[in-house]
């Protein structure tokens, strides 16, 4: 992979959108190798690839089609027209987008679907052919579509299309990966708001702004970025995310005369996310809000869902709303000035994803988290990726937290318990990798998968994470009895069963509490 953008071209689309007629047409156009990765691929696995997602699925095709992808992007300056699914893998996307300029091949969708009837390629993937299952394939595929460079109506004859792809060559510096619409599912505000994710972006936010005052120092150029009237710098923190602070944020929205349609952007971690975003709810009855998240923690999980909150003395985001962004961007390139410890923090939520719902994220952070942790970005973007993505889907289904979205809570229990007895001395991270350990404890009694708990530890040890603290149980356990997941004077728990799936309970006994806590004390 090249360290920056290289000089090629990407065609990315639908099957039957153009991509290798296009391919073949600029390559010769601009004197270069055209690869067709599902030409590549067939020859790798030895069979045409229908053939062999029949016969092993598509999780296996795709595992074969990123080895294709990469060797693909080894060729400097070729142009690469891409499988249509090739782009869901977020490192195969990171690979792509590194090689050149990326053009989206969009035609009409009736235009599709009849060069889709007529070509006579099997295409397990949109098996059954029809507008239902073409509209659902290319929601799945569009946000990674929608961050190409260009995209261009390939109805028109090969040629038209690539003298727009030409005309667009010389990609910026930094990469859009992601552009995902999704419904914002409140009552108030616009009904959709976006997520952009990249790497070295140059989205440009206006409003006004709360900003992690640590960012003027290791971050002056994104600050400088934000097109904000006015910024108000805080120290980011547990301890700052509290009503005094809240107050101090609402009143200097109304010194700045700050009115409703007026955006509010919180740039930097999940506490500075969570203190604005709770004031933008406030004032004046609701103003909207963008997240630009700056912790691996906010890009994966905090900075997405419209949850939004500040803490009591012994109740953590006990006073807050929901009230969902209009926009998230996430530059992972910013990542790159937290220390070690603070992405170790992010890595234990992204955990907590993978072990909710994504068995492959869980592989990846087994086989690249600590390369992810120091100096491996394109494996770090994938992780937080696929965490985010997760997190969008569940929020979406459930965006007011009456059923699946508690899911979520995985681990948090027993970790914010263990984070206010600290005094909030101990990490959001290493508090919920311990809570981790501990609902593991009480699944593994109630027949959970016997190897998860050897599998987490391992995982957590290998990540640099203590497996153990000392903690005064009696204010854990009083923490634990201002959880807003209480139900009817029952505490409700999300107990991990294997790797990808979890189930809610309200059973869960004082000596398996016990049990729990005695797991994770030092």
């Amino acid at each position: 992979m090249s360290d920056g953008v290289g000089a090629g071209v990407v065609l990315v689309g639908m099957p039957a959108s153009g991509k290798s007629t296009v391919g073949s047409v600029l390559a010769q156009r601009l004197g270069v190798p055209h690869l067709d990765t599902d030409v590549l691929a067939a020859q790798r696995i030895g069979m045409a690839v229908p053939e062999y997602i029949e016969r092993h699925g598509e999780a296996a095709y795709r595992i074969e089609e990123s080895e294709v992808v990469r060797d693909a992007c080894a060729a400097p300056g070729a142009v690469i027209s891409t499988g249509g699914g090739a782009v869901l893998d977020p490192y195969n996307r990171w690979e792509l987008w590194h090689h050149g300029t990326v053009a989206w091949l969009d035609p009409d969708p009736r235009v599709l679907l009849e060069r889709l009837n007529a070509d006579g390629i099997p295409r397990p993937t949109l098996q059954p052919y029809g507008p239902e299952r073409l509209a659902a394939v290319l929601a799945e595929r569009a946000p990674a579509y929608r961050a190409a460079d260009v995209r261009t109506d390939s109805t028109q004859p090969p040629d038209a299309v690539a003298d727009e792809v030409i005309a667009a060559m010389g990609a910026p510096a930094g990469r859009r990966l992601l552009d995902a619409e999704v419904a914002r599912r409140h009552p108030m505000g616009p009904p959709m708001a976006r997520i952009v994710m990249g790497v070295d972006l140059d989205e440009s936010p206006g409003g006004v702004a709360v900003v992690d005052r640590r960012l003027l120092d290791v971050a002056p150029d994104l600050v400088r970025r934000i097109r904000a009237r006015a910024h108000l710098p805080l120290r980011g923190g547990e301890r700052t995310k509290r009503l005094g602070s809240l107050e101090r944020v609402l009143e200097w929205l109304a010194a700045h005369h700050v009115e409703r349609s007026t955006s509010l952007v919180a740039v930097g971690g999940g506490t500075i996310g969570d203190l604005a975003g709770t004031a933008a709810a406030l004032f004046a009855r609701g103003i909207p809000l963008v997240q630009v998240p700056t912790t691996w923690l906010a890009q994966a999980d905090s900075a997405i869902g419209g949850k939004v909150a500040v803490d009591l003395g012994s109740a953590k985001n006990a006073v807050g709303a929901f009230w969902p962004p209009v926009a998230v961007i996430a530059d992972v390139a910013v990542l790159r000035s937290l220390p070690l410890a603070q992405r170790r923090d992010g890595m234990a939520e992204s955990i907590k994803s993978a072990m909710i719902g994504d068995p492959v994220l869980w592989e990846l952070i087994e086989r690249r988290g600590s390369g992810a942790l120091r100096t491996d970005e394109p494996a770090r973007y994938a992780i937080v990726e696929r965490s985010a993505r997760l997190k969008i889907g569940v929020c979406d289904r459930d965006p007011f937290e009456t059923g699946e979205r508690r899911t979520l809570n995985l681990g948090h229990t027993i970790g914010h318990a263990v984070e206010i007895e600290s005094g909030y001395g101990l990490s959001h991270g290493a508090a919920v990798a311990l809570g981790l350990r501990a609902v593991t404890a009480i699944a593994a009694g109630r027949g959970a998968d016997p190897e998860l708990s050897e599998r987490l530890d391992s995982l957590l040890d290998a990540l640099g994470f203590s497996l153990r603290r000392s903690f005064d149980p009696g204010i854990v356990r009083s923490a634990m009895l201002g959880d807003k997941k209480r139900h009817a004077g029952r505490q409700r728990w999300i107990l991990p069963m294997e790797i990808g799936r979890v189930i809610e309970a309200d059973d869960v006994t004082d000596a398996e509490v016990e049990a729990a806590l005695s797991a994770i004390a030092a």
